[in-house]
Order: structure tokens, then C-alpha cells, then sequence
């Protein structure tokens, strides 16, 4: 079972693994069910020759089945390939469309998928059959649907037909409706709610919403479940919520009632450790205020004692979860206990040690790198250039994106350093003096004064850059200069520094960067609340603030990730999931900057190359 709820993967496997697995539509025509087919497709062809014209069809939209079914995709297409659709009637003809657009969703073409099914005889024949076998090859189309990225019209689709589909397809496009809204931008889903006039949609869009509500404490979250199930009584997931939300409930009622929190209140990592309290207080105090259940909370000083003493001090006080530590030594220590007897949430993460009961939480730049790998892939770059800082932290960035890149299928053609001089380090990315240099020789060579104008290396389709703001502001204007313009530019949170501002951030226009919601949303009540408390804010270790709320908000929802391993917590920091070592992974929000001020990104479709299925941002214009 797949631990880290990976969009693509997640769908892919669900799509292809329950579609090849579907029965056929039944058919009043159909005669004895014919032989297995046979293991040579050479003989499967020489026996359909030897049949009368309508049972060959029939055998060979079957035997296109069982090849589907075990994976023989050329065998299969043999098959399909092989009848000739004019001669079908009606519920034979739907089979073999059902059969081929699975086996193009098998290979990974939506829209081929989507024009069998939208052939006009397709349509015709389907006033010709019962409403459940209509119905599954509109929850076809739902499937190529989803595969294009187009969730909204997906979802219309599958809502439409929930209530005559048979019960294990049912059950599947319940799944896939959820699984759809869990991946849905969650500004789209409001969007999606003021458009709908599907009642089924609408309870499904509502139930969405309020599961992804970054901020809602739980008990409000369970509290607004139980509203909505008697709201909507018939609805189909009333009488069998998803599994996500039972987990939750699950959870809650399961929740630590004492959490020991081991900080460096004192030393080098006091600031940070601070802005990681406060963020944690705030959340709780916000639960206390609203009448909420809260957790017994101590504190304890991991900056002056031995971290295991101190660990042992909060089990004899009582505490049923230990959040913390964040210095990655003292994780380390923890990490090579064999079995930790209580819940342990690090704030940090270590490569090697995996103790029982350590999950391992922090703002990891390397999972930012490789969010800014995938969507690379996904837009279709298969050349990326990085340029990162000298020193250990930005290596480690960078080849956490070079090994992510690769192993999508991507090249990474060419790399540098960049100290002080922006301008040298571009050039030098950009492979700019070679073309100079020929430039230089030619003109010796000749009597002639040649003109001559730079030209950038060519196998480069995206530059990942590694920086902070005050770096990036001279490193995208030399990237302009050095004729990099029209290349796009991803980058980590680091670009950011947290506030708006557009007379100093306009050099950063074009950059795409990836970025927690804490950050790129400013309207919640938690934020009002926290502002009010902090007016200044927490500068640089803002984010430490947010992972400190997403911390306190963990504390009843980490049994749900680790007992549903595809669920996961819509947080401040990102969207949050467990993987197989226990490490909460974050998928962050898209932004990029336009005139000088972050914008979030819209998210559509990619309308071509099938090859790559899922979701791309729209390539913004650098202003």
C-alpha cells in the first residue's frame, strides 16, 4: 500500500489497476462465454479467421479483455484493432468502445480515450442499452477525464451517474470522487460550488471543503461532519463517510491529553525554537478560546540537558506524546533508540535511525526541490540547469532536485555555484565565454571584422534556482541579461522573504517558487489572531511560527496519517503526508512573482503530450 498520498501515482494506480479489472458490459446478444484466449496472439488471429463474422467480433473484444487484464497491452490492442466497429450492434459495439478507451487509458492517452467515446455511433448506441451500461462508459469518460487533469468535469461526470452504476463500480467512483476533491485547488472548489447545480456534486464539494480547511481545529471539523450528515441525509456518503474523515474521528477520540514539547529555549537555536512555540501556543489558545478540548502541555529546555534525560523526565510527568526536539543531533540520539515508548514528533530530520513511534517533522528545503523537479516534469522540461549557493546547504538543495529530475526522466545539462558575482556565475552557467571565445578566433583569422553577439548553451528548458531574496534579485537580472529571459525559473520558499514588496521584488518577476499556505494567505482568523499577539510577526522565522501551529495541530491528527496511510492533513506548512520512514512530507502551493508581489498560480490541464499525465501551472509572462 502506497504510504505518501502522491497525487499521480495514487490516481494512476486506481484508474488502471480497477479499469483493467472491470467486468464487461452485459449484453442481451451475447452467446456462451468463449475460451480463455489463447497465449499466442498468432493463434488467437488464425481461430477468429475460421469464426463466423459476429462471434469473431464478439471473441475478440473478449480476448482483448483477458490480454488487457494481465497487462499484454500489444495483445490487447491486436484485438481492438482487429474488429471492425460498423459491423457491431449496439451493446457489442459499446463493449469493444469501453474495452479500447481502457486500454488508451492504459496507455496513457485520455484524449484518444475520449474520442471513441464521443464517436457519434458510440452515442447513438447508447440510447439503445439500459442505463447502467450507458452509465459505465460515462464513468469511462469520468476516468479519461481525470487522467487529462480536469478534475471539475470529472467530477460532473462521475455525480451523474453515481446512482446507476453497479455496487463495486459505485464504490470505486466514490473513491475517485473523493480522491479528485483531496486534489482540486481548494480555491476551485468554491468556484466549483457557486457553478454546480448538481445536488450530488454540491454535497461532495461541501464535505471537501470542510475537510481541507487548513485551520479549523478538529472537534470544529467533526462538529461541521456531523452537521453535514444531517444535512444531507441521502447523499452517498452519508451512510459511509470517507475513510479520511473516519479516520479523523477516530483519532480525535483517541487524542494525547498530555504533550510534553522539548525545545532549545536558551542557545543558538532559541530564536527559531521561539517562533516554533508561539506558533504551537497560538493554535492551542485558539482551541481553548472556542471551548475546545486541549492537551495538558509542558515544557522543557532541550538547550541546556541531555536530550534522553529530558525525554524521561516528560514520560514520568505524564505525557502521552513528545513533540520535539529540534536540534538534528539530539534527533539523531532519539533516532537510535530502538523503540520510543511514547509518540514522538522531531522537529527535525535525520538519514539514518528509524526508532518506533519517530515521526520526523520539519521544513525540509530538499522536499521543496524536488516539488520544483515535478512540476518541471510535468510542464514537459526534460534539460534543467541549477544554480545554487557555494557551501554544503545549497549542494544538498540541489541534489535533492538533480535526483528527483532523474528519476522522472529528466537531464540535468549543466550546474554552478554562485559566491558574490552574479553576473560571472550566469555567465558561466549559460556557457556564454565559449561562444565568445570562437567569436575571438574567427576574428583573428580573417581581415574581415566580424560582428558578433553572445549565444547561451541550448540544452536548457528550466533553471532551478537555489537562493535567498537579496541573492535572487541579482541573480535574475543577470539570468535576462546573459539572454536567459525566455527560460523559465523555478525556486524554493527562499526567494520569498515572507512580505510583500514590490519596489524591491520586481527584479523576481517571471519566477515560479513554491511556498507554505501560511505564508501566501493572509485572511484567517488565526492569522488575526496572531497578528494581534505578534504585530511585528516573527520576520525570518515566520514559518517556524507556521510549523509550530502545524505542530499543535498534528497532535491529534498524526494516529490518522499513520493508520491511513493515503490520508492526508491539509496544514499552514503545506499539505502534509506520511511516507515509509515516518518523515512528514510537505506538498507546497504555487506562486509566482508578478510585478513585484507574489501570486498564487492557477492550475490547468495539460492539453498535450499524454505522456506526461497530471496537472501543470499556467507559464506565467515575465513583467
Amino acid at each position: 500500500m502506497l504510504k505518501r498520498f502522491a497525487p499521480l501515482h495514487v490516481l494512476m494506480l486506481i484508474l488502471l489497476m480497477h479499469g483493467c479489472a472491470r467486468s464487461p458490459v452485459t449484453t442481451s446478444d451475447e452467446p456462451t462465454p468463449v475460451l480463455a484466449a489463447p497465449v499466442a496472439t498468432e493463434t488467437a488471429l488464425a481461430d477468429l479467421a475460421a469464426m463466423r463474422v459476429d462471434q469473431a467480433n464478439q471473441t475478440a473484444v473478449a480476448w482483448a479483455r483477458d490480454y488487457l487484464s494481465s497487462g499484454r497491452l500489444d495483445a490487447a490492442r491486436l484485438m481492438v484493432d482487429w474488429v471492425r466497429p460498423q459491423q457491431l450492434s449496439a451493446p457489442v459495439l459499446l463493449d469493444w468502445a469501453r474495452t479500447r478507451g481502457q486500454l488508451l487509458l492504459a496507455e496513457q492517452k485520455p484524449d484518444d480515450a475520449l474520442a471513441v467515446l464521443d464517436d457519434e455511433r458510440v452515442r447513438d448506441a447508447l440510447t439503445q442499452v439500459t442505463d447502467e451500461q450507458a452509465a459505465q462508459l460515462t464513468l469511462l469518460r469520468a476516468d479519461a477525464l481525470t487522467l487529462k487533469g480536469e478534475f471539475l468535469d470529472s467530477l460532473m461526470e462521475r455525480a451523474s451517474v453515481d446512482a446507476a452504476l453497479a455496487p463495486a463500480q459505485r464504490d470505486y467512483n466514490r473513491q475517485m470522487t473523493w480522491t479528485q476533491l483531496m486534489l482540486i485547488p481548494a480555491s476551485d472548489l468554491d468556484v466549483a460550488r457557486a457553478q454546480s447545480t448538481d445536488a450530488t456534486l454540491n454535497g461532495w464539494l461541501e464535505l471537501a471543503t470542510l475537510y481541507r480547511d487548513p485551520l479549523t481545529d478538529i472537534d470544529t471539523q467533526l462538529q461541521k461532519f456531523d452537521a453535514w450528515q444531517a444535512q444531507w441525509p441521502a447523499h452517498p456518503a452519508a451512510a459511509n463517510l470517507p475513510d479520511m474523515i473516519q479516520a479523523l474521528k477516530r483519532a480525535a477520540k483517541d487524542r494525547p491529553d498530555s504533550v510534553a514539547l522539548l525545545l532549545p529555549l536558551n542557545g543558538p537555536l532559541a530564536d527559531a525554537a521561539a517562533a516554533v512555540r508561539d506558533g504551537f501556543i497560538t493554535a492551542y489558545y485558539s482551541a481553548l478560546s472556542q471551548g475546545y478540548p486541549v492537551p495538558q502541555v509542558r515544557f522543557y529546555d532541550s538547550g541546556t540537558q541531555d536530550v534522553i534525560s529530558l525525554y524521561n523526565q516528560a514520560l514520568d510527568a505524564g505525557a502521552k506524546l513528545v513533540i520535539g526536539p529540534l536540534d538534528k543531533q539530539q534527533v539523531a540520539t532519539l533516532a537510535g533508540v530502538a523503540s520510543l515508548p511514547v509518540p514522538t514528533l522531531s522537529l527535525n530530520y535525520v538519514d539514518n535511525g528509524t526508532a518506533k513511534n519517530l515521526y520526523q517533522f520539519g521544513l525540509a528545503p530538499e522536499d521543496e526541490a524536488r516539488q520544483a523537479a515535478e512540476q518541471a516534469i510535468v510542464e514537459g522540461a526534460r534539460l534543467a540547469a541549477i544554480l545554487y549557493p557555494e557551501g554544503e546547504w545549497g549542494a544538498r538543495v540541489a541534489e535533492a532536485f538533480r535526483q528527483r529530475f532523474e528519476v522522472l526522466g529528466g537531464i540535468v545539462t549543466t550546474h554552478n555555484t554562485f559566491a558574490d558575482n552574479a553576473t560571472a556565475a550566469t555567465r558561466q552557467l549559460l556557457d556564454l565565454g565559449q561562444s565568445e571565445a570562437r567569436a575571438r578566433q574567427l576574428n583573428l583569422l580573417t581581415s574581415l571584422r566580424v560582428e558578433f553577439e553572445p549565444r547561451r548553451r541550448q540544452d536548457i528548458d528550466v533553471i532551478f534556482l537555489v537562493a535567498a531574496a537579496g541573492q535572487a534579485r541579482q541573480l535574475k537580472p543577470a539570468l535576462n541579461f546573459n539572454y536567459a529571459s525566455d527560460i523559465p525559473v523555478f525556486a524554493t520558499s527562499h526567494i520569498y522573504a515572507g512580505t510583500p514588496a514590490a519596489d524591491i521584488d520586481s527584479d523576481l518577476n517571471g519566477i515560479r517558487f513554491v511556498d507554505i499556505p501560511w505564508v501566501l494567505d493572509h485572511q484567517s482568523a488565526l492569522h488575526q489572531d496572531a497578528e494581534r499577539v505578534w504585530p511585528s510577526g516573527h520576520g525570518r522565522y515566520e514559518r517556524l511560527f507556521a510549523l509550530g501551529i502545524d505542530t499543535y495541530r498534528l497532535h491529534t491528527r498524526l494516529a490518522m496519517l499513520q493508520s491511513l496511510p493515503e490520508s492526508f492533513l491539509p496544514g499552514v506548512t503545506g499539505q502534509l503526508s506520511l511516507d515509509e520512514q515516518q518523515r512528514l512530507v510537505r506538498e507546497l502551493q504555487w506562486a509566482w512573482f508578478s510585478r513585484g508581489v507574489p501570486q498564487r498560480m492557477p492550475v490547468v490541464s495539460r492539453q498535450n503530450g499524454a505522456e506526461n499525465v497530471g496537472t501543470a501551472v499556467v507559464a506565467p509572462a515575465t513583467r
